[in-house]
C-alpha cells in the first residue's frame, strides 16, 4: 500500500531547475525508485536571501514507506474537485443560441466552453482580430490617429493581450486550473500549470488567441468583429433584444463580458435600468528603472539572470500615518510602456513585457487605493479628469507627462529626462498638476519607503503618468452562483468589466464557470 505526502519548500539550486526527484530523494533519505506518482504542484524562485536565490518546489508523491511528519512533510489531502463535480451545483438554464459580447478573456472562454458543450454561440467584439489590432496599435504609435474600437484596450484578447501576458492569480481553483490547461493545449509551456508567477508575454499571447479562435470556429462558433453592442431592450425585467451596428436581434440571453474600460456599456446599462454600484479601485503612476538595478537589489551581484529570468519586485507602504497606502501593481521586468487610451484626447499608461523579458528597463505601476465614490460614475469621472489633464500636459499628441522621482519629490521640472520605452514619447512635466494632492502625497511617502527596500529607487527612477486603468470603478450586480444580473433576467455579466475579477486567468475562469454550469433549455 502506498502512502501519499506533500513536501513543501523543496530547495533546488538555480542550475538544477526541474531535477525534483533527485532532490526529494536526497531530502528524505530515499532512493528515487522508492518515490511514486511524483507531481509538482507549485514552484517559485525564492530570493528572500539575496546572496542565495534558489528554486522552491511544493510536490505531492507516494511511497511505500511510512514517513514522520515535519514542517516540510505532511500527509497528502484529497485532490481538488474537478469541473465535473461542479456542474450540478447551480445549473444555469440557457437557450441553445448563446450570445456573448466581448472577446477579452472572460468572453473568449465563455464562448469557447459553451461551444464545446454543444451550444450555438455568437461572439461579438467591437474591435479587430488580434492581427489587425496589432497593426492598428502600431499605426497609432506612428501617426497618433486614435481608433476608438481597436487599440491597447479594445479588440480580440481584451486589455490583457497588451498588458504583459502575466498569468498570476491568488485564486487557484478548478476553473483557473482549467484555463491554464487550455493555454497549454493552445501551445503555451507546461510551466504555467505549476510556476507561482507564470508569464507568457504579449507576443506569445497573440499565437494563443489565434489557436483559441481556430478551435472556436471549428465548433461552428461565429465571431462578429467590428460589431458593437449599441442598445438593449428590457421588458418586464427580462432581456428581449440587443442592437448591434444598427440592427436589432431578438435574444433570450446575453452574456456580457465588457472589460474594465467599457464606459459606453456602463452608461447603456444604467440608462436601461440594470443595477450597478460604485466600487473601490486604485490609480497612480508608472515608474521605470534600469532592469540592472532591480536585478542587483533583488537577486544580488553574482546571480546569472539567464537562469532566474529578470528580477521583479512587489512593494507596499503604509503612508500618511497609516490612513492610506501605496503599492506596486502589474510589475513588468524588461518591459515597455504603452499609451492606454479608450477615448479621444485622453491619456493613461500601462506596461507590458514580451516573452523574453530582456529589455533594459523595468516598469511597474505605483498606485494608491481610491475608495468607492458616493456617486455611481464618480470613479470614472476621476479617471477622465486625470486622463484629460495628462493629454493636455503631454502636448496634446499622446506623449506622456514624465518626471524623475527625485524631481517629483523636490518639486522641480527636469531639464532633461532619462530614456523611456513609452511608445509615443514623453515630455518633462510636473506630475502634481495631473493628480490630486492626497494621491501625490501618498506616492511621495511610498517612494521614500521603497528607497529603503531598493536603494536607488528614487535617484534612478522615472515617473510616467497617469496609471488609471487598474480595475473598473463600477460593478454590475449579479447573483454569485448563477452570474445573472440581479435586476435583469437573461443578462449574465462576467469578468473585470463586471467588477468581479482581476487579470487574465481569473477573468477567463469566470467564463468557464458560467459555461460549466450552463444547461441547454429543453435538454
Amino acid at each position: 500500500m502506498l502512502n501519499a505526502y506533500h513536501f513543501r519548500e523543496l530547495s533546488l539550486p538555480l542550475q538544477k531547475k526541474g531535477e525534483v526527484a533527485n532532490a526529494l530523494a536526497h531530502a528524505l533519505n530515499l532512493r528515487e525508485d522508492e518515490i511514486f506518482n511524483l507531481e509538482v504542484e507549485r514552484f517559485a524562485l525564492d530570493s528572500r536571501k539575496r546572496s542565495a536565490p534558489h528554486w522552491s518546489y511544493n510536490v505531492r508523491f507516494e511511497t511505500a514507506k511510512k514517513l514522520s511528519p515535519s514542517h516540510w512533510l505532511v500527509p497528502a489531502t484529497e485532490k481538488a474537485e474537478t469541473l465535473d463535480s461542479d456542474v450540478f451545483k447551480n445549473s444555469i438554464p440557457l437557450s441553445k443560441n448563446a450570445h456573448v459580447v466581448g472577446a477579452g478573456p472572460s468572453g473568449l472562454w465563455a464562448a469557447l466552453s459553451l461551444a464545446r458543450k454543444g451550444f450555438s454561440v455568437d461572439l461579438y467584439e467591437q474591435g479587430s482580430p488580434v492581427e489587425e489590432r496589432f497593426q492598428d496599435i502600431h499605426r497609432f504609435f506612428a501617426d497618433r490617429k486614435f481608433n476608438p474600437h481597436s487599440n491597447i484596450l479594445f479588440g480580440e484578447g481584451g486589455a490583457g493581450a497588451y498588458s504583459d501576458g502575466k498569468l498570476n492569480t491568488r485564486t487557484r481553483n478548478v476553473f483557473s486550473s482549467a484555463v491554464l490547461a487550455d493555454m497549454v493545449h493552445f501551445g503555451v509551456s507546461k510551466d504555467v500549470l505549476t510556476f507561482a508567477k507564470p508569464h507568457i508575454g504579449t507576443d506569445r499571447l497573440v499565437l494563443l488567441l489565434r489557436a483559441l479562435r481556430a478551435e472556436f470556429l471549428s465548433l461552428d462558433g461565429r465571431i462578429h468583429f467590428h460589431t458593437a453592442l449599441e442598445d438593449l431592450e428590457i421588458s418586464n425585467s427580462s432581456i428581449s433584444r440587443a442592437k448591434f451596428n444598427g440592427e436589432w436581434k431578438a435574444i433570450d440571453n446575453l452574456i456580457l463580458a465588457p472589460g474594465h474600460s467599457a464606459r459606453a456599456i456602463y452608461e447603456l446599462l444604467y440608462e436601461r435600468g440594470v443595477t450597478l454600484e460604485s466600487k473601490a479601485f486604485a490609480l497612480g503612476v508608472r515608474v521605470e528603472h534600469p532592469q540592472s538595478l532591480i536585478n542587483l537589489r533583488q537577486l544580488g551581484p553574482n546571480v546569472n539572470t539567464e537562469l532566474t529570468g529578470a528580477a521583479e519586485y512587489a512593494l507596499t507602504a503604509k503612508t500618511l500615518g497609516g490612513t492610506s497606502a501605496a503599492y506596486s501593481f502589474c510589475m513588468c521586468p524588461g518591459g515597455v510602456l504603452v499609451p492606454c487610451v479608450s477615448e479621444n484626447e485622453t491619456l493613461a499608461t500601462n506596461g507590458m513585457s514580451y516573452s523574453k523579458r530582456n529589455g533594459k528597463l523595468a516598469n511597474g505601476a505605483i498606485v494608491v487605493p481610491i475608495p468607492k465614490s458616493d456617486s455611481l460614475f464618480g470613479g470614472i469621472e476621476m479617471q477622465r479628469r486625470f486622463e484629460k489633464a495628462a493629454f493636455e500636459l503631454g502636448g496634446k499628441n499622446y506623449s506622456a507627462p514624465a518626471q524623475t522621482i527625485r524631481a517629483f519629490l523636490d518639486g522641480h521640472i527636469d531639464s532633461a529626462l532619462p530614456k523611456s520605452t513609452f511608445s509615443t514619447g514623453i515630455v518633462a512635466a510636473p506630475i502634481r498638476e495631473i493628480l490630486d494632492e492626497n494621491i501625490c502625497d501618498s506616492l511621495a511617502d511610498g517612494f521614500e519607503q521603497f528607497e529603503r527596500k531598493i536603494p536607488g529607487f528614487i535617484d534612478e527612477g522615472l515617473i510616467v503618468a497617469p496609471e488609471t486603468r487598474t480595475s473598473s470603478p463600477l460593478r454590475i450586480l449579479r447573483n454569485p452562483e448563477t452570474l445573472e444580473s440581479v435586476s435583469t433576467s437573461g443578462l449574465f455579466v462576467l469578468g473585470e468589466g463586471a467588477g468581479y475579477t482581476g487579470g487574465i486567468v481569473t477573468s477567463a475562469a469566470d467564463g468557464i464557470k458560467l459555461a460549466n454550469r450552463a444547461k441547454r433549455i429543453g435538454d
